[in-house]
């Protein structure tokens, strides 16, 4: 009975019968129907969820953009007026207590430290008021001359303590020469 598989389907009648026209359709239609119904991913919970997630994101983009455009305002806006008036203002501060502490361990006349200490003390303090008063009003002209003015007679003041380190200095070397 052992036949040829090929030879099977060439005899039997039905084999040329064609399929009706909407087999395909119909065959499509049935697999669909029978597959259960999913539901819908996008569910109220999930909407609600994804839509909390794009405003929290959108929020904290705000949050930083206008954070960072604060702080490069701020850098933008310290002038370059301001900077070197810092740059000087640093290097100034640094002589004078230099000067001043070779000034003091030089002397011994303490009304004379007191002096000039208060003196200091009174010129930093103006200068403090000034520089507050430039940081509100970069652009005033007498705000900058008050500054160079202070600046100005600091100078003063330490081309005075100079002057009696020395008038110090020759002293001391006066008395060493005697005392030989």
């Amino acid at each position: 009975m052992k036949q040829d598989i090929r030879d099977l389907f060439t005899n039997e009648e039905g084999s040329g019968s064609q399929l009706p026209e909407h087999h395909r359709q119909e065959f499509y239609d049935k697999l669909k129907a029978s597959r259960p119904k999913r539901k819908s991913s996008l569910s109220r919970n999930y909407l609600l969820k994804m839509a909390a997630v794009i405003l929290l994101f959108l929020a904290l983009t705000f949050v930083i953009n206008t954070t960072t455009d604060k702080v490069s305002n701020q850098i933008a806006d310290e002038s370059v007026m301001e900077t070197q008036i810092n740059a000087i203002e640093k290097q100034y501060l640094t002589n004078i207590d230099d000067e001043w502490q070779n000034f003091i361990r030089i002397t011994d006349d303490d009304t004379l430290v007191k002096r000039y200490k208060q003196k200091l003390d009174d010129l930093d303090k103006d200068y403090k008021e000034i520089s507050n008063q430039f940081k509100a009003d970069q652009n005033n002209i007498l705000v900058v001359e008050a500054l160079v003015d202070n600046l100005k007679t600091r100078l003063q003041l330490l081309k005075d303590i100079q002057e009696h380190i020395k008038v110090l200095n020759q002293k001391n070397e006066h008395y060493e020469t005697i005392s030989i």
